[in-house]
Parts: C-alpha cells; structure tokens; sequence
C-alpha cells in the first residue's frame, strides 16, 4: 500500500472507513470505503487526526478488511443467524430468532490463535432473542494475507463456532411440594416466582399445578400424572433440603427417571435435582430458588426450556464462576 498526506489528497479513493468519535455521542463512519476525497473534506479529516491516507495498489494480492470481515463471518455463523452491514472493517453476527445460544469455546480459542484473526461472541449457553447482536468479527490490519484466512477454514472444517437452538413451545407442569402450604398453614409463594422467571420465554405454557403434602409417593403420582398428561417438563418446587421431612428427591427417584445430578457446584441454589426420563425433564428446585435473584436454575434454564441435554460434567463445570 502507499501512503498520501492527507493535505495532497483531493481525488483519493479511499480504501479504508474513517472513523470519527465523539465521547457518549457518536461512534461510526465518517467517510466509508470508496470514498473521494473533496477539498473541503481536508480539514475534517485532519480534525480526525487522519494526517496520512493509504492508497491501494491495484497489485495488491493481499485481502482488504471488509471482504475479510465477509469471509469471517461466513466460517462462524450458522442457521438462523444473519450479518449485519460490514462497517469499519467489522461485520456482526445477529439473531433472527429467539434461543439458545451454543458457542465452542475450544473452536473460537483456536481461530483467534491465528495471527491477525479477531472474533468477540457472547457468552455459551444463553438466552438470546431475535435481533441481537451474538458477535462480531474483524481482522487487526486493514489487509491480511490469504493463507491467513485459509488456515481459519480449515480450523473451522465442518464444525460450528455458533449454533443458535429456536425455543419450541414446551408445556411445563408445576408440582408444589410442602404439608404446611398443603394443610394452608402457609401462603405458596414459591409459585409465583417461578412463574415470573418462565414469561421470559414466550414458547412456554404452564399447564399444570398442583399442590402435595411431603408424602413421596403422593409427589410421585403428581409428577407421572403431569407427564402422562403431556407436560414436557415437570418443576418440582420444594422439598430439597436434607431434612428428613424434604422427600422430593426420593419422588423424583421414584418415577424412574435418569439423575444427572443432586446438588451443583453453585451457590445459591446447590441443592437443584435435574434428572431426564422418556426425553422430558424433572427438575427439584430448593427453596433458594424462591429466596434469591439468581440461582443455578437461572443459569440452567435457557437450556431446559430449549431441551438441550444436560449430563453430569457440564454441572461439575459450574462452579468456575458458580458463587451468584
């Protein structure tokens, strides 16, 4: 590439986007890719500290940024995803549906071990809704040699740096668990709560609820009924701790269904029982749940309502960042 003074650089084609920056106001384009300069438009890219333009050269086998920001985008997104405009070289990757948001953190690690090759995402495992912003990708230069972009690609192969799973409707039965909100010597409020936590997903419909004493076989019968009925995930609220009254675990164990996991590495919320039977999900909130803002079954939950299968591993992952 050459370089111009910006003084001597009326006529030129600009082959990068200027940015201009004004402190909680503006950030973006001030002049955009292909570009001629104009007289008048000296100063204000002198006012942008811009004292020197490049200037392509037509032999240039090297890859300009935006088409590199284009490629990159099509090695990391995947279905139900969309691109936003390139703009200073960098392209974002956008939802067009609400879901659950997969990313392969190991994938991303290796791509951005490649030298020059910069993508940002969200966060795995998430809740993400339809127009957000999922991630963003760019080069550090404003060029960048093929080869460079050719390794990315057959880093990437067949496999995805981002899947988003689309919310399917689910049907959710609430089992409420407790001889003293049974016998009315106390309000239900734990209800509520989950309640509120579930009308963030507008895929869910909650279906069933019913209240039992702490007689586990009693829970057990609410909990086969629900699913028999065609609930696809049955909350059982209650009944987790490890007094001898709590017997929920026992009625979830009762059922038959596979425990993945009693107890979690987080806090609050240890006590959660997950456990899948036929396909369809039996959970055990403790009353953490109920007390505190967040709790592991906030961060369990986009994947629960998306039904994506959680195994025993995943769960001991998450006390590295587990203390809410």
């Amino acid at each position: 590439m050459k370089v111009v003074k910006t003084i001597d650089a009326e006529g030129v084609v600009l082959c990068q986007d200027i940015t201009k920056i004004v402190k909680g106001k503006f950030k973006g384009a001030a002049f955009s890719k292909g570009y001629q300069v104009k007289a008048e438009d000296i100063p204000v890219l002198l006012s942008l500290g811009k004292e020197h333009l490049f200037l392509r050269s037509e032999s240039s086998e090297l890859i300009h940024e935006n088409e590199a920001a284009e490629i990159l985008y099509h090695l990391i997104a995947s279905d139900s995803m969309q691109p936003t405009s390139v703009s200073e070289g960098k392209i974002e990757v956008v939802a067009k549906v609400d879901g659950l948001l997969k990313v392969d953190k190991e994938l991303l690690f290796k791509l951005n071990s490649i030298e020059k090759i910069a993508v940002a995402t969200l966060k795995n495992n998430q809740k993400v809704s339809a127009g957000q912003k999922l991630a963003g990708t760019r080069i550090i230069p404003l060029e960048i040699e093929p080869e460079k972009l050719l390794e990315a690609e057959n880093v990437i192969g067949c496999e995805s740096v981002l899947t988003l799973i689309p919310f399917k409707p689910v049907t959710i039965g609430i089992v409420t668990t407790g001889s003293e909100v049974f016998n009315g010597l106390i309000k239900d409020t734990f209800t509520s709560v989950v309640e509120e936590k579930l009308s963030h997903y507008s895929t869910v419909t909650i279906k069933f609820h019913k209240i039992v004493n702490d007689d586990p076989n009693l829970i057990t019968a609410a909990i086969n009924q629900m699913l028999i009925d065609g609930a696809d995930i049955v909350l059982c609220t209650g009944g987790m701790s490890v007094d001898p009254d709590d017997r929920t675990p026992l009625a979830i164990k009762q059922t038959g269904a596979e425990i993945i996991s009693h107890g979690t590495p987080v806090l609050p919320g240890s006590m959660l029982l997950l456990a899948y039977l036929d396909g369809k999900t039996i959970m055990g909130l403790p009353g953490g749940v109920m007390f505190s803002e967040r709790t592991v079954f906030d961060l369990l939950l986009p994947r629960i309502i998306a039904q994506d299968k959680i195994t025993k591993e995943e769960i001991a992952h998450l006390g590295y960042g587990g203390y809410l």
